[in-house]
């Protein structure tokens, strides 16, 4: 009688963990474009000081480092792909939210509440769609700016839902990253390539 309960207590300690597993992934898009090292949506703000406040950007991914998804760029993959939903590891009640249903809209991080516009799915061929407005896609933008540290000099885009267009594909197709596995062909010129303030090092 003892073994059996101390076996049922094992498996239901097993499956409680099994349903709360959390694998910390990146999300970045497929195309490298000019950062080998891949883009990633991320917290704006530092490294070890973004805040959900800000909502997402596109930045330089930090897997490179060899410590995994980082607290500011790491999504819950079991969210993603079981319940359409993108929220954040480090902030446990965060979810990516589409602010406004329309062209051009910010991309907020706010409270996880099963609201409309936090009902967000990748499908199959790596497109982010709000379920709201499925003619939208995450996008990140074409311009690029220079960000603070990284050598090469870390780099930043804007990240909006737009218009779901296949002659955009390289900014608009994403998959899920939970280590790094070296750096990507790149097809376009990197158009910051040293960081000014440190020539060394990460």
């Amino acid at each position: 009688m003892k073994l059996r309960q101390i076996l049922a207590g094992g498996l239901l300690i097993f499956f409680t963990i099994s349903a709360n597993a959390q694998t910390p992934v990146e999300v970045k898009l497929i195309a490298p474009i000019d950062e080998d090292r891949g883009w990633c949506l991320d917290l704006r703000g530092g490294q070890n000081n973004g805040a959900p406040i800000g909502g997402v950007h596109g930045h330089t991914c930090y897997t490179y480092i060899g410590n995994g998804p980082t607290k500011d760029q790491a999504f819950v993959m079991e969210n993603i792909r079981e319940q359409n939903e993108f929220r954040m590891v480090e902030f446990g009640d965060k979810c990516m939210t589409l602010y406004e249903p329309n062209e051009g809209s910010f991309v907020s991080i706010e409270t996880c509440d099963g609201r409309e516009t936090q009902v967000i799915a990748m499908n199959e061929t790596g497109q982010i769609i709000p379920e709201m407005t499925p003619e939208l896609c995450l996008t990140a933008g074409s311009i690029v700016l220079p960000g603070g540290g990284g050598n090469p000099i870390h780099i930043m885009r804007d990240i909006s839902f737009e218009a779901c267009d296949r002659t955009v594909n390289e900014r608009q197709l994403w998959e899920l990253r939970a280590e790094w596995t070296g750096p990507e062909e790149t097809t376009a010129e990197r158009i910051y390539p040293i960081n000014p303030v440190r020539r060394s090092g990460n």
